[in-house]
């Protein structure tokens, strides 16, 4: 059988995606989330854990986040902490990992700066047609970009 490589696009609409090390597509999941006591939603860290249980990666190609422009103080700490979960569920499972800057694996993509979210969709059904089915609505572009995250790696081998 071969390798899984994982992409994962952090992130409460984010997912986590899976190629094997020759490039097909095995699987893609939409970041697993919970709501806590105040009501709002943030990343689920038994469920990643489960996810990643279920189909072991060989490697994990993360995302480098930062803080978005505009974007308030609880806003950007939740997303610090989405990180945070997934970097801890990914040490605690010994799964190596690697950040990769979006402007990054974009450019290796083929995605424009400043190209809107259709775009990581469109791309991604054409650089992975089997993963067509699994990309067809435009929420879908957490799971466009962690399957690309995971192509990425690929291709700069």
């Amino acid at each position: 059988m071969s390798a899984l490589i994982c992409g994962i696009d952090p992130g409460i609409s984010g997912a986590v995606g899976f190629l094997t090390e020759t490039g097909e597509y095995r699987a893609v999941v939409d970041m697993p989330v919970v709501t806590n006591t105040t009501g709002r939603k943030q990343l689920d860290g038994l469920g990643l854990a489960a996810i990643l249980r279920r189909l072991p990666p060989a490697i994990a190609m993360i995302e480098r986040v930062g803080p978005r422009p505009g974007e308030g103080p609880t806003g950007a700490f939740s997303f610090g902490h989405s990180l945070g979960v997934i970097v801890g569920v990914l040490a605690a499972l010994e799964i190596p990992f690697q950040f990769v800057q979006p402007a990054v694996w974009k450019r290796a993509a083929g995605i424009p700066p400043g190209a809107d979210k259709a775009a990581s969709i469109a791309v991604a059904r054409q650089l992975i047609p089997s993963a067509g089915d699994h990309l067809t609505r435009i929420k879908d572009h957490g799971r466009a970009e962690a399957l690309l995250l995971a192509h990425h790696h690929l291709t700069r081998r």
